[in-house]
């Protein structure tokens, strides 16, 4: 199997084809198309895992422009070259701006000049690559830091951060979508807030005004560079109704609809929280005075969380594990209380209780809850 890149080409002439692929073969593996249909169909297919898409501009069928913006809209992480001529000049500056091209080259042009550019496109998209990983994982470390905290200062925002997940998580699959970035994001960090205006079990404090927690969180969100979207569904999250009246999907922007299944799942949450039925919780959120759109809430009927059934049983600090709910406060032998009865244990908070289990030791033994299928592994685990 060769390891040079694989780039398409596409052009209507045969000829141009050929020169191409004889030109270029030492350095990259050439698939050709001879239209702008036929390129989009390898690349559907790509079993040659294409890396770089080249096209001429003036085609039947498809200009390069119009192929080279669907490849945009379709394949966003490809690096695009448009090869003009020079009465194409006017249309080529307008592809740059349609189709975000890398680069025009003006035909005909030379082997080595090609091979350049290529190469280039092939390097900026490597490093574009690279960087979006990198802030990826770095803002999933920032935001599970968050969470983390959040468990430590506020049990109860901690725990309707989680029960929001996977509530939001539920939305997205009964309406057929994969769970957008910003909204995973806005339901972790929804409840951030409460560190600042909430009490140790996630309440407001007197005097605080409702929505304060969610507008605290989305001020501080906003000053994130890229969080702008989050911190904008953060903000409604306690709202009387929908950002728009829209009934059918087509009609909402991805950002008011994201927007609205957090509102939704938090005003579900708080329905629940308050002792109500999950039904009697359904039709409250379907009836209130500004109710979400109806395609909303058929989704939150069919979200059927089926959570395992959890045993309480008694356990040793060696036991304790991620995951885990407690089941009583953990006490240090001083009268220090590190973790409240009904917390999920974190990796953070497990290191914490570990670390005072040393000194000056904890009461014991301890209660947790955990699901009904580990309770035999727990028997014989030993994690230090």
């Amino acid at each position: 199997m060769s390891d040079k890149p694989t780039v398409l080409f596409v052009d209507d002439e045969p000829e141009l084809l050929d020169g191409v692929r004889l030109g270029l073969r030492k350095s990259f593996d050439v698939v050709t198309a001879g239209s702008g249909p036929e390129g989009l169909e390898l690349l559907a297919a790509d079993d040659a895992g294409i890396l770089a898409v080249v096209s001429d501009m003036r085609m039947p069928q498809m200009s390069g422009a119009e192929f080279l913006t669907t490849v945009r809209d379709l394949h966003p992480d490809l690096p695009r070259i448009l090869l003009t001529g020079q009465a194409d000049l006017e249309s080529a500056i307008a592809a740059v701006n349609e189709a975000k091209v890398f680069r025009f080259l003006s035909k005909p042009c030379p082997p080595d000049a090609l091979r350049e550019t290529i190469d280039e496109a092939l390097e900026h998209a490597r490093l574009r690559t690279v960087e979006r990983d990198l802030l990826d994982r770095t803002l999933s470390g920032i935001v599970g830091m968050l969470t983390d905290v959040l468990g430590l200062v506020s049990v109860g925002a901690y725990s309707r951060t989680m029960r929001l997940v996977d509530l939001v998580d539920g939305l997205c699959a009964k309406l057929g979508r994969e769970p957008p970035w910003d909204l995973v994001l806005a339901a972790r960090l929804s409840q951030i807030g409460c560190v600042v205006v909430g009490d140790r079990d996630g309440e407001r404090l007197p005097g605080t005004p409702d929505r304060h927690h969610s507008l605290v969180a989305a001020d501080l969100l906003a000053n994130v560079p890229r969080l702008e979207p989050v911190a904008r569904i953060v903000a409604h999250q306690l709202d009387d109704g929908p950002i728009v009246p829209f009934a059918s999907p087509e009609e909402w922007s991805d950002d008011d609809l994201n927007a609205e299944l957090l509102r939704v799942a938090v005003r579900f949450d708080e329905l629940l929280g308050a002792g109500n039925s999950r039904k009697v919780s359904l039709d409250l959120v379907a009836g209130d005075e500004a109710p979400p759109p109806p395609f909303v809430v058929d989704a939150l009927r069919k979200v059927k969380p089926l959570p395992e059934p959890m045993v309480e049983v008694e356990v040793t600090v060696r036991q304790l594990s991620v995951g885990m709910e407690l089941a009583q406060d953990v006490m240090t032998t001083s009268g220090s209380m590190l973790a409240a009865d009904g917390v999920t244990l974190t990796s953070v908070l497990v290191r914490r209780i570990l670390t005072f289990s040393e000194n000056p030791g904890l009461v014991e033994p301890l209660r947790a809850r955990v699901p009904a299928s580990t309770v035999r592994d727990l028997a014989i685990k030993e994690r230090w």
